[in-house]
């Protein structure tokens, strides 16, 4: 077994790698399954997969902000009751967010928005796909559009990665051209710094000189089942009939040492501060 290995910007802080235990390439599509040790756990929920959940920083400023209204012992208790009444993040959405952070620190993604900050229900799964970004490496960029499946079911592959709504028919469509604008308007009006404008540039004129065939696609999915390389080594050769040079797709599995039912409990969204 080897250490997973993937281009990351020096920016972006190292954390603890998991353990790839299968992997493998057919044309423009590879595929790789990684064990997440608990040390990795820890230090994942204690920083990056917490602030990702829970989008900490945004969370503790508009919690300052509506305290600071609080004016009475009343108003306090009745700020205070609604803030114990909000749910938890559901695991779905942890293991969305836990994919965007290994994606960033192990395989160049840049993420302009956090797109829970879209939601305009406390459940809501947005419509399109599920990751929006840029793929960053050798000093230049790529549009980046991905899918997060995330399953404790025992099949492999388990059924969000075949059919009509599984991962490998969605990863498919991304592939053509239809979304592409709609997705890059999106991200357009979300790069606000110096750096995600000139990285969005980049991207788009390979996109542009490329017909629209120029992007990095990423397929993931979180487990808390023992590793399987028939979770994704079939679905890999499925989707290589489709994503073809310059296009570029990674399906990776992460298999997590602790039941999904308990992944809200491993990211300090509640330590707001």
């Amino acid at each position: 077994m080897v250490e997973e290995s993937g281009d990351v910007s020096d920016a972006v802080p190292r954390i603890s790698r998991g353990i790839e235990v299968y992997g493998g390439s057919d044309g423009a599509v590879s595929w790789s399954g990684v064990e997440l040790t608990a040390d990795s756990m820890r230090e994942l929920g204690a920083g990056p997969w917490a602030e990702r959940v829970g989008d900490l920083a945004a969370t503790r400023e508009f919690l300052a902000g509506l305290r600071s209204l609080a004016a009475t012992d009343m108003e306090t208790e009745f700020i205070s009751t609604l803030l114990e009444a909000e749910p938890e993040p559901l695991p779905w959405q942890v293991g969305e967010a836990l994919a965007e952070v290994l994606l960033e620190h192990w395989h160049g993604a840049l993420w302009v928005w956090d797109g829970a900050r879209d939601r305009r229900t406390r459940k809501a799964s947005l419509p399109g796909a599920d990751l929006v970004g840029l793929c960053v490496a050798g000093g230049s960029a790529r549009l980046l559009f991905g899918e997060v499946k995330s399953s404790s079911q025992v099949d492999c592959p388990p059924s969000v990665m075949v059919g009509a709504k599984g991962m490998i028919e969605q990863l498919k469509r991304l592939s053509g051209k239809d979304d592409h604008l709609t997705l890059m308007k999106w991200l357009n009006a979300r790069c606000r710094t110096p750096e995600h404008k000139a990285a969005y540039r980049s991207a788009v004129n390979r996109w542009v000189k490329s017909q629209g065939k120029d992007i990095q696609l990423f397929g993931c999915l979180v487990r808390d089942t023992t590793p399987q390389e028939k979770d994704l080594g079939d679905r890999a050769a499925h989707l290589a009939k489709t994503v073809v040079e310059p296009m570029h797709a990674l399906l990776t599995a992460w298999y997590l040492p602790v039941a999904m039912t308990t992944w809200p409990q491993h990211v300090g969204v509640r330590d707001l501060g």
